[in-house]
């Protein structure tokens, strides 16, 4: 049976996520999706504009002993994930709260055992608010939300005037590898799509400080996949909260792409893909806080030295 996709909408408080979250309702009135709001009296929706599933839940986490904030388990979300699977869904979308760090869902989700056999996780999608990122990104929930994304909608364009790219420099220092997308330019037929087509602005590293720093890794010789996510769980498990986000495209023994990521030390399932979008070869991203970018790098090399495969490793 298939998975059914899940993707998770955040963004900080007044970012525009529940107006983003509307538009994408309207215009997939025959899809049967479910919704799960994150609290009462958040959302502005008008519910009679579909047949639409709407769940609302309140924040009720299990701080699990000797866990990290990622591993807060969202009770109240696995129970409604487990009554929704009773009814006939197409696809899920989660609304966070304004100041949610959205790594204890993915934990709830990635960890529970009927869970991970219904669902897979799409993307996280979050709302940049261009009139108010500065001061929005004060705060470090919303500099979390930013490092997790897969993909960042600029909302509130139209009202901006100001230059866009000191805005794109901004986010780019909490994560120079997500897609961003003015809100104007989204599909809303095929954003729930994980193959979309990406209108991407490339965004550029700006001499701004700040503790999230990445690291890129590549190499065209093909990798040792059980070697290798060995020593990736080792090495999350190790840093926990400081590497923010992991991504990978790997060229593996076996023969075929694997592509995999991560949450802080939350591994998703690892996907096995069956065809070269690009040329062959591997790259590893991590974007990272308060940890050195060359500790990470040495212990990539001494994991290549020690299982002896002779990758000609580039950084960037």
């Amino acid at each position: 049976m298939a998975k059914i996709p899940l993707t998770i909408i955040t963004g900080f408080l007044g970012s525009g996520k529940t107006t983003f979250l509307s538009e994408i309702l309207k215009k997939n009135q025959d899809k049967k999706l479910a919704i799960i709001i994150n609290e009462f009296g958040e959302a502005g929706l008008d519910h009679t504009i579909l047949n639409q599933h709407i769940y609302h839940t309140q924040e009720k986490t299990i701080l699990l002993q000797g866990g990290c904030v990622c591993c807060n388990k969202r009770e109240d979300l696995v129970l409604q994930l487990k009554e929704i699977l009773n009814k006939p869904v197409e696809h899920i979308i989660i609304e966070t709260t304004g100041l949610a760090n959205p790594a204890p869902i993915l934990f709830s989700i990635l960890t529970d055992a009927m869970l991970q056999h219904h669902f897979m996780v799409n993307g996280i999608l979050t709302c940049i608010d261009c009139l108010n990122a500065p001061l929005h990104l004060q705060n470090e929930e919303a500099k979390m939300q930013i490092a997790i994304s897969d993909k960042i909608i600029l909302t509130k364009q139209d009202l901006f005037k100001d230059d866009l790219q000191k805005t794109l420099n901004l986010i780019a220092n909490h994560n120079a590898f997500a897609d961003i997308t003015p809100k104007s330019l989204v599909d809303f037929r095929e954003i729930l799509n994980s193959k979309e087509t990406k209108h991407t602005i490339p965004t550029l590293q700006s001499s701004h400080k700040s503790t999230t720093h990445s690291l890129s890794i590549s190499f065209k010789e093909p990798l040792d996949w059980s070697v290798f996510s060995l020593w990736l769980s080792m090495l999350l498990y190790k840093y926990g909260e400081k590497i923010l986000r992991f991504k990978g495209i790997l060229d593996t023994n076996e023969g075929y792409p694997i592509a995999i990521n991560s949450v802080q030390h939350i591994i998703h399932p690892p996907l096995h893909l069956k065809t070269w979008e690009r040329e062959r070869g591997s790259e590893i991203v991590f974007i990272f806080k308060d940890l050195e970018r060359e500790r990470i790098l040495q212990s990539f090399k001494t994991f290549v030295r020690l299982s002896n495969q002779a990758l000609k490793i580039e950084t960037k």
